[in-house]
């Protein structure tokens, strides 16, 4: 069976600006998502683009201005508490988790 490599995703023009693009592979971001059965995605992590032009090209192509000095190697995350919480306690809705679940007919907390 061949090794997979479940730290590389395809890159998506969806795909956030900042998300470092693999040296051996400019078509895979160095990105992972963690996904549990009957939730869906409940973290998402990336590591970040370092190089400043690489940055700038980015910001023009999405229209932003930011980090005008650059920015050393680092790496983030993104929790769905709510989607976490609906696998920890096995939930059959995500509003069960929400503290204010959007609803139709809610208009207000």
């Amino acid at each position: 069976m061949p090794s997979q490599d479940l730290t590389k995703f395809k890159h998506r023009r969806c795909n956030e600006f900042y998300m470092k693009k693999c040296s051996d592979d400019p078509q895979l971001t160095e990105s992972v998502d963690l996904l549990m059965p009957g939730v869906g995605e409940i973290l998402g992590a990336s590591m970040r683009k370092d190089n400043y032009d690489e940055l700038i090209k980015a910001f023009i192509e999405k229209k932003n201005r930011t980090q005008k000095f650059g920015s050393c190697a680092h790496g983030g995350y993104g929790l769905g508490l709510e989607r976490f919480l609906m696998w920890i306690l096995n939930l059959d809705h995500i509003c069960d988790a929400c503290l204010y679940p959007r609803i139709l007919d809610r208009y207000r907390p």
